[in-house]
């Protein structure tokens, strides 16, 4: 009778999505959407915004969480190939900043949301049998390389809609990891 019991409360919680676990990422910037962190970006001016403007804008490394400073080198790496094709120019702030070298620097941010449901038959995926998860959110990453007091260069790069859908199946389910060798022992 118990067993009965027991089947039948997992049964009526089988369709209880709702007691699947749920994960958020939630980095700590100024930026609570793709659109406000490219308008944010959009307002910066190569040669006209100072370092009072990127502040202003929510991009200063002593402020906001997560913006990596660089020097010259590691900004000329990141934006020109290691081999120039013929023909190709360097970018004018980027030769600004070859030429400034140690007054040359560059903030690199990456931001974004990501949320994670799992999605699905509760008893499937209570019993490890079968695990679907949907990701969704959004990143953003941008460049800005200053001389002195000015932005001479910027760029950027991003996702404005992820989503993602995994599917783990487990044919044997709360068996399925019984067993597993962690290595073979000589």
């Amino acid at each position: 009778m118990k067993i009965l019991v027991v089947l039948s409360i997992a049964l009526l919680l089988s369709g209880c999505a709702s007691l699947l676990p749920k994960s958020q990422d939630k980095p700590v910037q100024p930026w609570k959407s793709f659109e406000e962190a490219r308008a944010s970006y959009d307002k910066i001016e190569p040669f006209t915004t100072d370092l009072d403007g990127l502040r202003a804008l929510g991009f200063d490394p002593f402020a906001t969480p997560n913006i990596r400073m660089l020097n010259h080198a590691q900004v000329v790496e990141i934006v020109l190939p290691a081999q120039l094709p013929a023909g190709v120019e360097v970018p004018p702030g980027i030769r600004e900043c070859m030429k400034a070298q140690v007054g040359c620097q560059g903030f690199f941010t990456e931001g974004g949301r990501q949320k994670r449901d799992r999605v699905g038959n509760f008893l499937l995926d209570f019993m490890n049998f079968k695990r679907h998860t949907v990701t969704t959110g959004w990143n953003f990453s941008a460049l800005i390389v200053t001389v002195g007091d000015k932005v001479v260069y910027k760029q950027w790069s991003g996702s404005p809609n992820i989503k993602e859908e995994t599917v783990n199946t487990n044919p044997l389910g709360p068996l399925q990891g019984i067993g597993a060798s962690p290595g073979l022992y000589y």
